[in-house]
């Protein structure tokens, strides 16, 4: 099994996350890439936390997985994409998920891109007749990703916006 790597933890009226990097970022050259083996099937992930791109094991270059995981992407992921031959993988751009909210990048070039934040919101019962579940006739979402009210941040500050993000994931674990 694989060295158990950094975990990433929120403290509250710390100065954003407490980080401890694990290797060099091939984008920058400045040591800021963590690193996280999952125990359930050994799966090494790689995130750069100044540039927010990021990879895995998963992502090995001429992988047929490749493959399926830019048929489910944005045009914006697939121009951004980095092939690292000395490591063997492809990077491409972060999205974090939670059940509080979403960051994502969104732009339509590489020069043009921005990160966002948008939290989840929970719908009112008549917000809900605006969401239908496909497939499922008389059901409906309760909660969206408000991307209407996202925060935005340049892409080149993935830093703040992740550092936002698990402020609000704090914010709301408080609750």
């Amino acid at each position: 099994m694989k060295d158990e790597k950094t975990k990433i933890e929120y403290q509250e009226g710390a100065q954003g996350v407490k980080l401890e990097y694990d290797d060099i970022s091939p984008f920058t050259g400045n040591k800021c890439v963590l690193i996280e083996a999952n125990p359930d099937n050994n799966v090494e992930s790689r995130i750069c936390m100044e540039t927010g791109f990021t990879t895995s094991d998963s992502f090995k270059i001429g992988s047929p997985i490749i493959d399926e995981y830019e048929e489910m992407i944005p045009q914006l992921y697939k121009d951004t994409k980095y092939t690292d031959n000395l490591l063997g993988q492809v990077w491409y751009l972060s999205t974090m998920r939670t059940v509080q909210g979403c960051l994502y990048a969104e732009g339509t070039t590489k020069d043009d891109f921005v990160w966002k934040l948008a939290e989840v919101k929970e719908l009112t019962t008549e917000e809900r007749e605006q969401y239908p579940v496909e497939g499922k006739p008389d059901e409906y979402h309760t909660h969206i990703i408000d991307i209407d009210n996202a925060s935005m941040f340049p892409k080149n500050n993935f830093k703040l916006a992740v550092d936002k993000f698990y402020e609000m994931i704090g914010k709301d674990n408080e609750n």
